[in-house]
């Protein structure tokens, strides 16, 4: 990461980066919908006014493959010196595989093998849109090919410049929002558990969760300026955590959800995240780490001003219902066993396994059905 501009008019730096390098061909990378919604477009043609760009749109709600080769394509035709990603995770993720694997052949058989060599095609400007994905701090991307979820990791992957203006996010429906900002809380809280978990994402996931917690009801329901830069500072810094230690097991099985059933990432992930907090401190004397389990349970209880497993759920919980997440999977249309298995297919294996307790998938399936079931 080179620099780093939060606040206020901070989508002004665009204009000193391009004008520091002498860059001519600028390519912005966008969702549709949030594009002219969020108040960058008048901006940026402002901003860009003396510049040759253009402005490419991702068509699905996921970061699909589909979507990656015509990203690809798009750099290869148009050449850019440096590329404005600007959107939700879905659309820096697709932007930051485009412009690593511009160059790769068979690109299904190499993402899904892990099998390819990434090299950067010009710098990349990360410009979130939401508060929640942490894309913009971590050298890893989601692709999803034939509904499984892929990771393409490697430092070339993470943006050079991150330029976050808390206006952007204002305009950000009220259901994305509360789905992006649980998606926040989750990492913080995920990443204190993570077996790849080390001091500097602790400090991370604390910082984070004390961005986050405060202000997320508020946001979700009554949002300004204040609520939105906390909010985005949170999430940039559960970024940073999850960067060094990835996610656990709420994250491994939220990915079908999506995929399958159409639930957005956040809110997917909130679906099993209390089950799997209890799981993991039910089963806390079977840890196996170089950490004390104990400690970390400790450091979310008193974030949350909480003093037990059970106070934690209940807060988690009381943000989703007054957020407006539902996590009772039959009102979400999930409740026969056959979808529970269809779900167990598409888990993400390396989220699984750092999960601080281990986890096989007849104990996944069992903490599922456990769901439908009550």
């Amino acid at each position: 990461m080179k620099f780093e501009y939060i606040g206020k008019n901070s989508l002004k730096n665009i204009k000193y980066i391009i004008k520091e390098k002498n860059y001519k061909k600028i390519l912005i990378f966008a969702g549709k919908k949030s594009f002219s919604n969020c108040g960058v477009e008048n901006e940026l043609k402002n901003i860009l006014s003396k510049f040759q760009y253009e402005i490419f749109f991702k068509h699905s709600d996921l970061p699909e493959i589909t979507d990656l080769k015509k990203f690809i394509l798009k750099i290869n035709n148009f050449k850019p010196n440096i590329i404005l990603s600007i959107g939700g995770g879905s659309v820096l993720d697709l932007s930051k595989v485009a412009n690593t694997l511009y160059n790769c052949k068979n690109i299904e058989k190499a993402i899904a093998e892990n099998n390819y060599k990434l090299s950067k095609f010009c710098e990349l400007i990360a410009i979130p849109t939401t508060a929640g994905s942490g894309a913009e701090a971590t050298s890893n991307a989601v692709t999803y090919i034939e509904n499984i979820k892929y990771s393409v990791e490697g430092t070339e992957i993470k943006p050079d410049y991150i330029i976050i203006d808390p206006n952007l996010i204002l305009s950000t429906p009220k259901k994305i929002a509360a789905a992006a900002g649980m998606d926040a809380i989750a990492q913080s809280i995920e990443s204190l558990l993570s077996k790849k978990s080390n001091y500097e994402s602790v400090k991370y996931s604390i910082e984070a969760l004390r961005y986050l917690l405060p202000f997320y009801e508020n946001h979700i329901n009554n949002a300004n300026f204040e609520s939105a830069y906390k909010m985005s500072f949170g999430a940039l810094n559960a970024g940073r955590a999850i960067n060094i230690s990835k996610t656990t097991a709420p994250h491994a099985v939220s990915y079908p959800f999506t995929s399958e059933y159409k639930i957005s990432h956040g809110h997917a992930v909130a679906i099993t995240l209390t089950d799997f907090l209890k799981f993991n401190f039910t089963n806390i004397s079977t840890a196996n780490l170089k950490f004390d389990l104990n400690d970390r349970y400790k450091i979310i209880f008193d974030e949350f001003k909480v003093k037990n497993i059970n106070e934690l759920n209940n807060k988690i919980l009381k943000f989703a219902k007054n957020t407006g997440l539902e996590l009772d999977l039959k009102k979400l249309n999930i409740s026969k066993t056959s979808q529970i298995d269809n779900i167990l297919k598409g888990i993400n294996q390396q989220r699984l396994d750092n999960n601080p307790i281990d986890l096989d998938i007849p104990t996944v399936r069992k903490i599922l059905l456990s769901k439908i079931d009550s």
